[in-house]
């Protein structure tokens, strides 16, 4: 897995948004130019996609396959500079690997719902692998919510993940 984030200080365009349809919702990219300012799930059906710009075919790819894809994205730096840490962190989790809130705090020196709040303020959720973090009695929450669609979105992340390496090994 090759994941090369260029964090942008500023971001000087219109902004648009691409839908990429993968595991049956949609990642909703905003764009300032070739910078990311938002990667978000949507949970509604994606609709019928005409051609994808070659950034959307790019991170579909990836999130399909991320052991052999390379993936170099520009995002808009974003957040407080423990968030930037929380994230930083979680970009390192490898494919198919988990780790509770605790774990992941004591690696930052931090405590466990300081990391889930930075978390649950991951703006590219959809990169940024939050949802390989978890609760230690459970799965935790996702996207803000601790039930519902984003939660069964996050199980069925990991549930794909980790068949891919169980494929894979």
């Amino acid at each position: 897995m090759t994941l090369h984030i260029v964090w942008q200080p500023t971001a000087d365009a219109e902004s648009h948004t691409v839908g990429v349809p993968v595991f049956g919702v949609e990642l909703a990219l905003t764009l300032r130019g070739s910078v990311i300012i938002d990667a978000s799930w949507q949970i509604e059906a994606p609709a019928a996609e005409k051609t994808l710009p070659d950034l959307a075919l790019q991170v579909r790819q990836y999130l399909l396959d991320p052991d052999n894809s390379h993936l170099q994205l520009e995002l808009l730096t974003q957040g407080s500079k423990f968030s930037n840490r929380v994230w930083n962190a979680l970009s390192t989790i490898p494919v198919g690997v988990t780790l509770t809130y605790a774990e992941l705090a004591k690696r930052l020196d931090s405590a466990p719902r300081a990391v889930a709040a930075g978390c649950r303020r991951n703006p590219y959720a959809g990169i940024i692998p939050c949802h390989r973090v978890v609760a230690s009695n459970g799965i935790g929450g996702f996207m803000g919510q601790t039930d519902g669609k984003f939660v069964q979105l996050k199980s069925r992340l990991l549930d794909y993940e980790s068949r891919l390496c169980r494929t894979k090994s």
